[in-house]
């Protein structure tokens, strides 16, 4: 998506910052119960999760607080904000110094939840009754411009769950939401933007709502 015409705006790094941690904070009231209230699984139309709202809040809160770091990260360095929610490309946007910095602590809170070999995401498969054919995890790879790619439209896909779209190579339309890996994204891109601003308000990497939970 291209950015839209009009007059150049004027952007806030600081109130993107503090909205990007609330939508965080909303996002890691729900991440805690993820394993124990939603598990993996296909659902058809008569069959849904009474907690299936809340995850969607989850995933696209956390989302758009991605989003909204970085664009506060570009607002920060005065460089051009891209008006879409493609994670991926926000990211590339950012120069490779702070990319590398923001990887670096991104790494260091996901590494003792690889470690564990415990879930770090969830999908929810919608078509008909019987079981899809499940993604190999073993095969995702863990760099945040991977994870990111692979997220890249989640804010879209996951606030329209309830819209359904047949895919022409799969009876089931799959949602992934890798909420350990992402939430380390998350607070990575939080510490980043501090230290930039110079430390006030930082998140630390370990904390709550960071640690993995079994499927």
């Amino acid at each position: 998506m291209t950015n839209r015409s009009g007059p150049e705006k004027e952007r806030s790094t600081g109130v993107a910052l503090v909205s990007a941690q609330a939508f965080q904070r909303l996002a890691e009231v729900f991440i805690d119960r993820i394993a124990v209230e939603v598990k993996e699984a296909a659902y058809h139309s008569d069959h849904w999760p009474t907690q299936l709202g809340d995850l969607v809040a989850c995933a696209t809160n956390l989302a758009f607080a991605i989003e909204l770091y970085l664009k506060a990260l570009l607002t920060h360095l005065e460089l051009p904000v891209p008006q879409h929610h493609d994670l991926r490309a926000l990211y590339d946007a950012i120069p490779e110094s702070v990319g590398r910095e923001i990887e670096l602590n991104y790494l260091a809170c996901l590494q003792p939840h690889v470690r564990s070999r415990r879930s770090l995401s969830i999908t929810l498969a919608k078509g008909p009754q019987g079981e899809p054919t499940w993604d190999d995890r073993t095969k995702t790879s863990p760099a945040l411009p991977d994870l990111l790619q692979r997220s890249r439209n989640l804010f879209q896909s996951w606030r329209y769950i309830s819209e359904f779209t047949q895919p022409q190579d799969s009876p089931y339309q799959f949602h992934k939401f890798e909420y350990v890996p992402l939430l380390c994204a998350a607070r990575a891109m939080n510490a980043i933007i501090n230290e930039l601003l110079g430390g006030a308000g930082s998140v630390p990497l370990e904390g709550r709502g960071s640690r993995s939970h079994d499927p």
